[in-house]
């Protein structure tokens, strides 16, 4: 009967509801008759051979799949700038995993990036801790104690991917996925209903869209030739089927979709499963019923990516009303859909929208990743361009509207200025100085001085002065306190500028933290602004400011000066890290007391 056993065990492992199944059965009811014993060892081996074949056949294509796989992440590992976020990445890895590390082994591997400090610092504060530090938390060890090693050492890979971007043109596309990528993370936060996945939804947001920057980073070429074919499809940018589309036009172009390369490469820096799990993107099986627990993350993330798309393709002309009432019915819209799989509240959803979307801009300002979502203008006369300002821009009197009375207003328009390679090295240097000295625990005055002094080199300024509140007025003036280059010591007291009401140009837009970049002082409508001692002692035909602002106080300004008119000229990169210096000595400041 070892026949007979052998053709029964094999027919136990077909299908229930196949031929051969009920060839058993038959088998069972007569098991000697010889004939039906050959026919189900014949189909029973005909049906073990397919299996076999197939199993191979998947083998094949599993291991094919793998080959093209390592052969595109060799490709990527050529870039010398995906070799050296890789070695940081790992560093920070480690020292994560390290039982005995410290928070400062991990604050000093990051500080190590140029400007990293400070833009970690900020988004933290921005995103992640406003209410826990009120906005003031001002070293990386005290991050790392809220957040914890790994959830600080992903959000530094974000920032090493986003600083190695390409710098012109030709980075600007990624640089707006980078800021819709920001955009949804701070969205899928402000939404999340679970505190256990509060912090991971914002990382999972962040992250869904790593394959598309990774790929528009070394594969800008094929990148192009995809998001061709999905234009000349008419396929509308971030919608369903501009994703799946895009992923299938990947897989054939590369044999993995982007969110393959993604998650691989994500394994490869050591992030946890359960982000890399979450980067692939889910929408809701059934829009009647909230989601489940375990598809809930995933689903709240590609929700929140969807809604950043959506907002950011909304025009950016008409008045400031006009487009806060497009936000508002995009938001409807997408409450509409998705509040019950989220398990939403609609109601309250455009108003957390627009608070998140003032985070945003401040993000856009201090990172650089420039702004699609436009702002809405200050009081004032609008301006005349069709073209929106952007969060960060300088107000001059060629390119955006002071908040100034109208008949002070100067002029909008413009025209930005070009970028200094040379200017943008040299504050990037300083802000790293800066950034140690934080860390360091260096008191206020010590970052003011440092910073005064970048200033001066940095810039090839006249001089720099320091204003700081004045107690003795009830905080309501500004004194000049210190100063470096020309005549600088000499000048700084007779900077006396009233904030309260503010009754000229500097006391004016101190009290509304307006960074300027006055181009001609003597200009009729900036000149009668002037106070008389700038026109008759100072003279200085160009000058920049920089207002030190937190919690709506003026703690002080920074001023530097050139002889000449027309000479001082900032572009958008270096008024960011401008601002992100301006903004490590606000935030020293607030912790300190920020006594004048």
């Amino acid at each position: 009967m070892n026949s007979e056993t052998s053709a029964t065990e094999a027919l136990a492992s077909a299908s229930p509801d196949s031929p051969v199944a009920e060839a058993a059965v038959d088998l069972a009811a007569d098991p000697a008759d010889p004939a039906a014993l050959a026919a189900a060892e014949a189909e029973a081996a005909r049906l073990a051979a397919e299996r076999q074949a197939a199993q191979e056949a998947e083998d094949r294509a599993a291991a094919e799949r793998e080959a093209r796989l390592q052969r595109l992440m060799q490709r990527i590992a050529k870039h010398a700038d995906f070799a050296s976020m890789k070695d940081s990445t790992r560093l920070l890895q480690k020292i994560a995993r390290s039982e005995n590390a410290h928070a400062r082994a991990l604050s000093g591997a990051i500080s190590d990036d140029v400007a990293m400090t400070a833009k970690l610092l900020r988004l933290v504060n921005a995103a992640f801790y406003s209410s826990a530090g009120g906005g003031s938390i001002t070293s990386l060890q005290r991050a790392v104690a809220l957040m914890g090693f790994q959830t600080i050492g992903m959000v530094a890979n974000s920032l090493m991917l986003f600083e190695r971007l390409p710098k012109g043109a030709d980075g600007n596309r990624l640089r707006q996925e980078f800021g819709r990528a920001q955009l949804a993370a701070l969205l899928a936060h402000q939404f999340c209903n679970s505190s256990k996945q509060l912090d991971g939804a914002y990382l999972i947001a962040l992250f869904q869209n790593l394959g598309g920057m990774l790929a528009g980073l070394h594969f800008a070429d094929d990148m192009e030739a995809i998001e061709a074919a999905l234009q000349a499809r008419e396929l509308a940018e971030g919608s369903l089927a501009w994703q799946e589309g895009r992923e299938k036009l990947a897989r054939e172009q590369w044999g993995q979709g982007l969110e393959d390369i993604a998650i691989e490469v994500a394994r490869q820096w050591g992030w946890p499963e359960s982000v890399r799990m979450g980067m692939r993107t889910l929408r809701p099986s059934n829009l009647e019923r909230a989601c489940s627990p375990e598809e809930y993350q995933r689903v709240l993330c590609t929700a929140a990516n969807d809604l950043a798309a959506q907002l950011l393709k909304l025009p950016h002309s008409g008045s400031p009303e006009e487009r806060a009432e497009a936000r508002k019915a995009c938001v409807e819209r997408f409450a509409a859909e998705l509040a019950v799989p989220l398990g939403l509240d609609p109601e309250p959803m455009p108003e957390a929208v627009e608070s998140v979307k003032q985070v945003w801009d401040d993000l856009a300002q201090t990172l650089g990743f420039g702004a699609v979502v436009a702002a809405p203008a200050a009081a004032g006369k609008s301006s005349s361009s069709s073209k929106p300002a952007k969060p960060g821009d300088l107000a001059t009197p060629a390119n955006k509207a002071a908040p100034a009375p109208a008949a002070a207003a100067p002029r909008p328009a413009a025209r930005p200025a070009a970028a200094n390679p040379a200017m943008a090295e040299a504050l990037s240097s300083a802000l790293e100085q800066l950034s140690e000295m934080v860390l360091s625990g260096a008191a206020p005055g010590q970052l003011l001085q440092l910073c005064m002094k970048q200033m001066h080199e940095a810039l090839n300024l006249q001089r720099v002065i320091v204003c700081l509140r004045d107690a003795s007025h009830g905080g309501s003036y500004l004194k000049g306190r210190m100063g470096l280059g020309e005549r600088a010591t000499v000048l700084a007291p007779l900077f006396d500028i009233p904030l309260a009401p503010p009754t000229e140009l500097f006391g004016l837009l101190c009290s509304k933290g307006a960074d300027t970049l006055i181009s001609d002082t003597a200009d009729p409508v900036i000149a009668q602004r002037l106070p008389a001692w700038h026109r008759q002692q100072v003279r200085a035909g160009t000058f920049v400011l920089l207002p030190m602002v937190a919690g709506g106080q003026v703690l002080g300004t920074f001023y530097g000066d050139r002889a000449e008119a027309g000479t001082l000229h900032i572009s958008e990169r270096e008024l960011t890290l401008l601002k992100t210096l301006r903004n490590q000595v606000v935030m020293a400041m607030r912790f300190g007391g920020g006594k004048g």
